[in-house]
């Protein structure tokens, strides 16, 4: 995989620094890379831009305590970006503010959205799912493009692209 730069350096190594596993491993950089990478993939086809994508892919995992079962992660992380908000190390409009809270408190459970951008994040780290041997259900999937692109054989169990 090429690797991606994010643009947010100071950002990043304020996670790595804090991050309680490796950041290397299942949940960490190279995730944080594919699930962007898998944003922009789905962002080009509804065309559609938003800084939401490159901070979800760095901060949905980024308060992981371990690489297996972590079920309050998705809440820390979103507690972690109302921080890094109020704190002015990250700028959103209100609205980019409530739907980078939301897609990273729900990207680990089954959580249904209108909104065309969130359900781009959450797909996106669904679409990494074969990186950790599970099979990627389209049911999950909540944009069409995503679950066509798992339906076409795109994104498979145990395939990374």
């Amino acid at each position: 995989m090429k690797e991606k730069y994010f643009n947010n350096k100071s950002l990043l190594a304020l996670i790595t620094d804090d991050f309680q596993i490796d950041y290397k491993g299942e949940h960490g950089l190279t995730h944080w890379q594919d699930v962007y990478r898998n944003t922009q993939i789905l962002a080009k086809h509804y065309d559609i831009e938003a800084d939401v994508f490159e901070l979800f892919a760095l901060l949905h995992d980024s308060k992981r305590e371990n690489e297996y079962d972590d079920p309050a992660h998705g809440l820390r992380a979103s507690v972690f970006v109302h921080e890094l908000l109020r704190d002015g190390i990250i700028s959103l409009s209100k609205e980019d503010s409530d739907r980078l809270i939301l897609a990273c408190k729900y990207h680990n459970s089954y959580f249904k959205t209108d909104d065309l951008i969130v359900q781009i994040c959450l797909d996106s780290d669904k679409l990494d799912l074969g990186r950790v041997g599970i099979r990627i259900d389209t049911d999950y999937l909540l944009s069409d493009y995503a679950r066509s692109l798992v339906e076409d054989g795109v994104y498979v169990y145990e395939n990374r692209l």
